[in-house]
């Protein structure tokens, strides 16, 4: 049940209580910040402001630019160098309040845009947010990451209706190394935005990439905004990939571009940057295997004189092994030939002692037993016979003592050393042992004397 003291209006008494309260508002003019959307132009502009703090509740008024208004703002944007009033630009308008009751709408008029406030406003959140940062600790977090020597796997975040992404592809594939690149197509138009660009920058960050170029071609100062945003700005600093950005020329800088691994102008630049660093990476291999290669032949060459050296000992070991078997041959050959000549000599006073007592006993019996000269002529016969074949056997051995003579082998080029006491020298120590040796040659002898305190020479 209604309590009857509660008053009824009628909706004409409701707007003039409304407009009673507005009316400060409406004839008086001030400044709204806000962010335009939802424009439709008919002859005059029709939009929304929006209140600029992200999210599903933010506060809106209908807002109305009339067609006169409207043309010398878009002039004044243009001399300035700014975007037009699309959707997504923030603005700070000077207008008033102004009520339409057929309508049932309360309305905001832009009469002008106050482009100073919306510097210095735009410039302080700028500021504000840059403090955090560097109060936070992690402002230049993404220029820390260590970037990948040959960065070729990249992931391109940027608009797929536009021609950036292919402008920086075109210069990665005319380079002739292998790069390969992934698109995280994402809106780069609007601060409103913001959100849906800063999550394709995770999903790129998220997916292993080498490196992370975010690029836009260029725009005004208010069409840039959305790269001062702090969704935007801290994807960038929290992204554990590096990431490299080319939003394109602007009257100020951004600040994604400060907080970025790397900033250039245009994504033109990006690529060759790119292209640069992997082909300085290949370079400095190459001078690298070049001086791995020259060390390598240096060592090859002290192998192959070391190689020389030990073969050149190995050599002269065996040569000296040689020559001291050949050494202890002569001498047993020698001593061989002594004792043959002993054995022969003795042989031949035998075999003469014999002849002569053979031959006495012959002439002494031979008078008294003349029917036993026959029987002895046999004898002595026999006798000479086995004189012979002696004499054959001594002539033997005496060619194979002449051929196994040891001074036989001086005419090979070989020398047989005596130590001073006439002994022969068969090894090293030997000849280290003795002050003064004598080298027996083919021609001849000659002594070795050796210096105080060193080899002989």
């Amino acid at each position: 049940m209604v309590a009857e003291s509660v008053p009824v209006f009628s909706v004409a008494n409701l707007w003039e209580m409304i407009e009673g309260r507005l009316e400060p508002l409406m004839t008086s003019r001030f400044r709204l910040r806000g962010t335009i959307q939802d424009v439709a132009v008919r002859k005059h502009l029709y939009c929304s402001l929006a209140d600029r703090t992200l999210g599903t509740t933010s506060a809106k008024i209908n807002s109305v630019i009339f067609a006169t208004d409207y043309a010398r703002i878009r002039t004044e944007l243009a001399h300035r160098g700014l975007g037009d009033l699309t959707s997504d630009v923030e603005v700070v308008a000077l207008g008033r309040l102004s009520t339409y009751r057929p309508g049932g709408r309360v309305s905001f008029v832009v009469e002008q845009l106050d482009y100073e406030e919306m510097r210095r406003l735009g410039q302080e959140d700028i500021d504000r947010l840059r403090a955090t940062l560097i109060k936070e600790g992690v402002f230049d977090a993404n220029r820390r990451r260590p970037l990948s020597e040959v960065p070729l796997n990249v992931a391109i975040v940027t608009s797929s209706a536009g021609t950036v992404q292919h402008d920086f592809t075109r210069v990665l594939a005319r380079s002739g190394f292998a790069f390969a690149w992934q698109l995280y197509s994402a809106p780069v138009t609007g601060t409103q935005v913001a959100d849906e660009l800063a999550r394709m920058l995770r999903q790129a960050d998220a997916g292993a990439h080498d490196l992370v170029v975010l690029l836009r071609g260029g725009g005004s100062e208010s069409e840039l905004a959305l790269f001062n945003t702090e969704p935007v700005v801290r994807a960038v600093v929290d992204a554990t990939t590096p990431i490299w950005c080319a939003i394109g020329h602007a009257a100020d800088q951004v600040l994604v571009n400060e907080v970025a691994h790397r900033a250039l102008d245009v994504p033109q630049s990006v690529a060759a940057a790119l292209v640069e660093r992997v082909s300085e990476f290949l370079d400095e291999f190459k001078s690298i295997v070049s001086r791995v290669l020259d060390e390598i032949e240096m060592w090859l060459g002290s192998q192959r004189l070391i190689r020389q050296t030990l073969a050149s000992r190995v050599i002269g070991v065996c040569h000296s092994g040689l020559t001291q078997m050949q050494v202890a041959q002569a001498e047993q050959w020698a001593t061989l030939s002594r004792h043959g000549e002993r054995r022969c000599r003795q042989e031949s006073g035998d075999v003469h002692t014999i002849t002569r007592g053979v031959r006495g006993a012959l002439q002494l019996r031979l008078a008294y037993e003349m029917p036993q000269v026959a029987a002895f002529v046999d004898v002595s016969k026999g006798v000479g016979r086995r004189l012979e074949a002696e004499a054959r056997a001594i002539e033997r051995h005496r060619i194979h003592l002449a051929v196994q003579d040891p001074t036989s082998q001086l005419e090979r080029g070989f020398a047989i050393l005596q130590g001073s006491q006439g002994q022969w020298l068969m090894t090293m120590a030997q000849v280290l042992a003795e002050s003064r040796v004598t080298a027996m040659l083919a021609d001849g002898s000659v002594a070795l004397q050796r210096p105080e305190g060193g080899r002989v020479s």
